[in-house]
């Protein structure tokens, strides 16, 4: 029979290591002595973000590439594209006209965040939680055992749940505001048409219906789904999407309806994208109803945090990242 094998007490462990688990893993690490980042490994909503942000929003990335190194920001020109029908007037003509704009691109983000980590002091362990239990400490302090696989038990004296959707299943009392919508988008086999980008390099929404559909989550009886159009250029890669759908009754929906849905949306922006040639992706994505992220305390669990649920997450974690850093007591 396999031993019971406890590593630690850690300062922190983080459960989640993409996009939010890993920058504040990298704020923690300025305050205390021993943090880990537990990641399961698995496809992350942060591997098919566009990470396009308004250019105030790239100051705190430029701040983190000062200390840490490239982590994939770059300088971009996007145009705006309207709902399908929605353009009015001069509108059409106007949205040509190419906007600086931020990226952070993912791939080169997931690329280089473990030696950053490393290079901070992090530890780094890929492996998938699968119980959390309060774990009182003798001296009354608090503290978490993580069980793994294998029978391996980490033992913790804050945790903080960033693992995207999969916090609730760690903790299933986590406020009801935080929800699950599945993204798709369609990884193209070449680059699209000039025509469709012409005069910048990006297409991005000009209003995202997915935050419209985020906010009537709760009140939703039947499935319902939303495409933003859009196309770009990341990490070597192009992706058009996305589509967005909330269910609240069942689990991840058919791939091959979704893509349906996706390509209809994606041909209203340009024709030719509809029929493109490329692979459909789909992730579950965590949102609040409220647009407001779910960052602090969990109330009546001492010691253990969440940071999850953000709407514009490129945007939003770096500074809650280190908001919630100087929060957990050491």
């Amino acid at each position: 029979m396999p031993t019971d094998r406890r590593t630690g007490p850690w300062d922190v462990v983080v459960v989640g290591g993409g996009l939010a688990g890993g920058l504040l893993a990298l704020e923690l690490a300025e305050r205390f002595s021993s943090v880990l980042v537990l990641d399961a490994g698995d496809s992350s909503a942060t591997a098919l973000s566009y990470g396009v942000m308004a250019l105030p929003a790239a100051l705190p990335w430029l701040a983190l590439q000062l200390r840490h190194g490239a982590l994939g920001l770059r300088w971009r020109w996007a145009r705006l594209a309207s709902v399908p029908g929605g353009g009015r007037g001069l509108e059409p003509l106007l949205e040509r006209l190419p906007l600086p704009v931020a990226q952070v691109e993912a791939p080169a983000f997931l690329a280089a965040l473990p030696a950053a980590l490393a290079a901070a002091g992090v530890e780094r362990l890929q492996a998938r939680a699968g119980r959390l239990e309060s774990l009182p400490r003798p001296d009354g302090s608090p503290g978490w055992a993580l069980a793994l696989e294998e029978d391996t038990v980490l033992e913790a004296r804050q945790v903080v749940l960033a693992a995207g959707s999969g916090c609730r299943s760690l903790w299933p009392e986590l406020d009801p505001r935080l929800r699950t919508s599945w993204a798709g988008v369609l990884e193209l086999d070449r680059p699209p048409p000039p025509s469709v980008r012409w005069p910048a390099e990006l297409v991005v929404p000009r209003r995202f219906q997915r935050l419209e559909l985020e906010r009537r989550a709760a009140q939703l009886t039947e499935p319902a789904w939303v495409v933003d159009a859009g196309v770009v250029s990341t990490g070597g890669r192009w992706l058009a999407g996305q589509i967005s759908r909330v269910d609240p009754l069942s689990g991840p929906p058919d791939p091959e309806r979704m893509e349906g849905w996706l390509r209809r949306g994606l041909a209203g922006l340009e024709r030719h994208l509809g029929a493109a040639a490329g692979r459909y992706l789909q992730v579950p994505v965590p949102f609040c109803t409220d647009a407001v992220p779910l960052v602090g305390a969990v109330p009546g669990a001492d010691g253990l945090w969440v940071f999850t649920g953000f709407t514009a997450a490129f945007s939003q974690v770096p500074g809650k990242a280190r908001a919630l850093a100087r929060a957990i007591p050491q």
